[in-house]
């Protein structure tokens, strides 16, 4: 699936820790970092957002082969992984990615955290809060 990010789509979140640009949709939802905010940065982040789908499977067998993954859901396999996601959340902090399901259908306690670089090339933290 095919996005353009653009400057004028997204809205300024000013909290008092961490001002950040946002942008929703129904599909995903993606934020960045104010001091991030910056053309290349939109061109980068339109790349990831493009190729998120094809992208999910490397996404659902980092979470199978994550021990964490394992000890709370053990009966999960790549398919079913991907089938309860939903909507993804891009939190872009400098070269480093966070991707967030909060609407994820895996249980109905916890968030689930992948955090990567680059383009899905180097997913290095699976990471269950709640």
């Amino acid at each position: 699936m095919q996005f353009i990010l653009k400057k004028e789509d997204f809205i300024l979140n000013k909290t008092t820790y961490s001002p950040e640009y946002e942008y929703e949709s129904e599909d995903f939802k993606i934020c960045i970092s104010e001091e991030d905010f910056t053309n290349e940065e939109l061109k980068f982040s339109t790349e990831l957002v493009s190729a998120y789908s094809k992208n999910l499977i490397k996404i659902a067998e980092a979470c199978k082969d994550s021990e964490t993954f394992k000890y709370c859901y053990p009966e999960e396999n790549i398919e079913s992984i991907i089938h309860k996601l939903g909507k993804p959340i891009f939190q872009r902090r400098g070269v480093t990615t966070l991707l967030t399901y909060a609407e994820h259908t895996l249980d109905a306690d916890h968030l689930l955290d992948i955090e990567f670089e680059g383009l899905y090339d180097d997913i290095f933290d699976i990471g269950i809060d709640g």
